[in-house]
């Protein structure tokens, strides 16, 4: 590949066809040239010297490359994708990323905490009871509702809080103690899609 860099920078042709700035060609060139010649040397004679010298030239060829092709190769708009791909350069994928809703449901698990007015809400994984979010999954969307009737989907519920995390810490007043809230939590992802609520469970504040 660097050898057929070299070549391509120094083709006349293809600078003229491209638009490619002479002088930057021959300045790729010349560090892609410094760490072929380094890297002959080197399985010539091993030494930490020479080793050395090898990878600060790869370094920097590298670095060259990588310019070149910002600046020169990636948005060229004279050069077609086959062109490009002769760089190593790959065509922008146009194919638009589908995001469909999560389609799965949680298990709703509220434990109490030290703290008599707080309740920490975990998302389990349904059938497994783990923590650890699918693979369709962005984040969890708790909701909760304190007192009142039972709700019959957590689509129902109220108050609402999306977090990136499989556990959530709802906090109360003293004023709350002795209610009944009501949670359900469902998965999302990153476009805010949710999938089906958990079933509604309830617990007391203590």
């Amino acid at each position: 590949m660097l050898k057929q860099w070299a070549a391509g920078l120094a083709d006349t042709e293809q600078q003229s066809a491209f638009d490619w700035n002479e002088a930057d060609c021959t300045a790729t060139i010349a560090r892609i040239m410094a760490f072929l010649n380094a890297r002959a040397v080197y399985e010539i004679n091993n030494s930490t010297q020479n080793r050395i010298a090898k990878d600060e030239a790869k370094v920097e060829a590298i670095r060259a490359m990588r310019d070149f092709a910002n600046t020169s190769i990636r948005f060229n708009k004279k050069m077609k994708d086959e062109d490009k791909l002769v760089y190593g350069i790959r065509p922008a994928d146009t194919k638009l990323t589908t995001h469909a809703p999560p389609t799965s449901q949680p298990s709703t698990e509220v434990l109490l905490t030290l703290n008599h007015y707080q309740h920490r809400v975990n998302a389990l994984s349904h059938g497994v009871r783990a923590t650890s979010k699918p693979a369709d999954a962005y984040g969890v969307r708790y909701a909760w509702q304190i007192g009142g009737g039972k709700p019959a989907s957590g689509a129902d519920l109220p108050k609402t809080q999306f977090s990136r995390k499989t556990s959530y810490t709802v906090i109360f007043t003293e004023a709350d103690k002795g209610k009944t809230v009501y949670y359900a939590t469902c998965y999302e992802n990153s476009k805010g899609q949710t999938g089906p609520w958990s079933p509604v469970t309830e617990a007391i504040i203590a």
